[in-house]
């Protein structure tokens, strides 16, 4: 009997010692990692991944391969500047507030107006806040370009002549001096490490310099992850500049051209741009060529990883802010986006997810993951991803909301709503709106004026049509070619998806037409 209840006695002690052994690892376990990368009008057909046969993006693939291929994620607003607020917000553009977006009861044209004030509040300093060394690389696009601000990297760069010598001292002290200018302003958002960034698209560059370099973006990436703290966890946002335009040859620039001036500060991270060139399976397609640029330096950033032994619990995120062709508009061949997750801790291999997913998703997962909560003025639109990589989720959320210009949508599992009202103080002003006709056709004759504001979407893009409502089946009409809205036979789905649209115009505060409920 003794025996028996020594025998007991020892069994229960080791399974006490072996239960708080286990606790003990699961609160050792080190948070993961995070690894941002953001492509900038990445058509989704030019990748692997979602079916491009005529390029070659064996990095990005492996990604997919080892991760999940999300096939229904969209921009909140698709366009560079509020795209990447949201991202790094995790809130709907509209929710931007800065002195053209105020008051909050006003309606927002939505475009790259969506710039940071100095209170805005990001999920890199949550981040912090949960012990995240925290790091950003490439392109920056939400610094306010105000002109009467002379220490504005955006003045110290564009007040050079556009035929600066990048060799020249004074060249280089000015253009390093806007970079130090950019960041120490994105350290002031959460960023402990900012280096090697653009400031905006390259226009305003000297023209020597008015070229994409991948390896300049890469370098920043490969640089943090050597300085990223062994017993940390880390958050990595790298930004590049491609596929946006200017579009050339990838070796159209000497590497030694950098944001920063003539530097060799690019050299060293990847494969010299000749022998990618090799690997392009377009020869001589500008865009081959700058996918497969791209995809190189992706790897170069995975073996990086893989050198650190950080694999498997890092999420690496590869996404683009709009495709191109749609750009600024709602359309699918817009605000659809590419958006491939690995995280081998978490994600099964190789999968496909047809969930409905907008960015601000990303970012919630982000906060969740890390463990961290929405400071104090942080408003999170999303919900995390989570549920659906392991598996206990199908649906997150019913619908998905985007907006740009004078628009906004609702996006379902079968159809698509979009609502083109106009800013009540610009009606005022006697502009009158075409309510019917294509894009394309009221551009051409002068009738919608550019970048004015008179233009539904915001941007001169000439696809889509000016309708006031929009309704698609996006099942059955996915190039959005047949407007059902004046449709009888879908009245009734037209008025569920406006319900839907005004649920989401209410929750944000801000007007917009007949949809804001008081």
């Amino acid at each position: 009997m003794k025996k028996k209840l020594i025998a007991s006695l020892l069994l229960f002690v080791s399974f006490a010692i072996s239960g708080f052994t286990q606790e003990n690892k699961i609160a050792d376990k080190k948070k993961p990692n995070i690894i941002i990368i953001i492509s900038d009008d990445q058509e989704m057909n030019t990748l692997g991944a979602y079916g491009g046969q005529q390029v070659h993006t064996p990095n990005i693939d492996r990604l997919a391969n080892e991760g999940v291929v999300h096939t229904r994620v969209y921009t909140t607003a698709s366009l560079c500047v509020p795209t990447r607020f949201s991202c790094i917000t995790g809130q709907y553009a509209s929710r931007a507030r800065n002195p053209l977006h105020l008051p909050m009861t006003s309606q927002a044209t939505i475009g790259n107006s969506t710039y940071f004030v100095e209170d805005t509040k990001t999920i890199a300093q949550a981040l912090q806040k949960e012990g995240y060394f925290t790091g950003a690389t490439g392109k920056w696009h939400n610094l306010s370009h105000e002109r009467n601000n002379p220490t504005h990297p955006s003045n110290l760069t564009s007040d050079l002549p556009k035929d600066a010598d990048p060799r020249d001292p004074k060249v280089i002290f000015q253009l390093k001096a806007a970079q130090k200018y950019l960041s120490e302003t994105i350290k002031h958002f959460g960023f402990d490490y900012a280096e090697c960034l653009v400031d905006g698209n390259l226009e305003h560059y000297p023209s020597a310099l008015e070229h994409h370099n991948v390896e300049y973006t890469v370098r920043g990436a490969v640089d943090f992850l050597d300085q990223a703290p062994e017993d940390k966890p880390f958050f990595l946002w790298t930004a590049f500049t491609t596929t946006h335009g200017p579009r050339e040859k990838i070796t159209s620039a000497d590497i030694h051209m950098t944001a920063e001036g003539y530097s060799d500060r690019a050299l060293g991270v990847m494969p010299g741009r000749e022998e990618i060139l090799k690997t392009v399976k377009q020869k001589g397609k500008i865009m081959a060529e700058t996918v497969t640029w791209m995809d190189a330096g992706v790897g170069a950033i995975l073996d990086k990883l893989a050198e650190r032994g950080d694999v498997e619990n890092t999420l690496v995120i590869f996404l683009s802010d709009q495709q191109n062709v749609g750009k600024s508009t709602p359309y699918e061949s817009g605000s659809k986006i590419p958006f491939i997750a690995r995280w081998p801790a978490v994600i099964k291999p190789n999968t496909n997810n047809s969930t409905l997913l907008d960015v601000t998703d990303m970012a919630a997962t982000v906060m969740a993951i890390a463990g961290a909560k929405p400071l104090e003025g942080m408003h999170l639109d999303g919900r995390s991803i989570l549920p659906v990589w392991e598996g206990k989720k199908e649906v997150l959320k019913p619908y998905i909301f985007t907006e740009m210009g004078h628009t906004k949508a609702i996006i379902g599992p079968k159809y698509k709503y979009i609502a083109i009202r106009y800013d009540s103080r610009k009606l005022k002003k006697g502009y009158v709106p075409p309510t019917s006709g294509s894009v394309a056709d009221l551009a051409q004759s002068g009738k919608l004026k550019g970048l004015s504001g008179e233009t539904p979407f915001g941007q001169a893009k000439r696809i889509g049509i000016v309708d006031p409502d929009q309704l698609y089946d996006l099942s059955n009409d996915p190039n959005e070619t047949r407007n059902l809205a004046n449709n009888p036979e879908y009245k009734e789905i037209l008025k569920a998806m406006k319900a839907e649209l005004s649920k989401e115009i209410t929750a944000l505060g801000r007007s917009f037409g007949e949809f804001q409920k008081k």
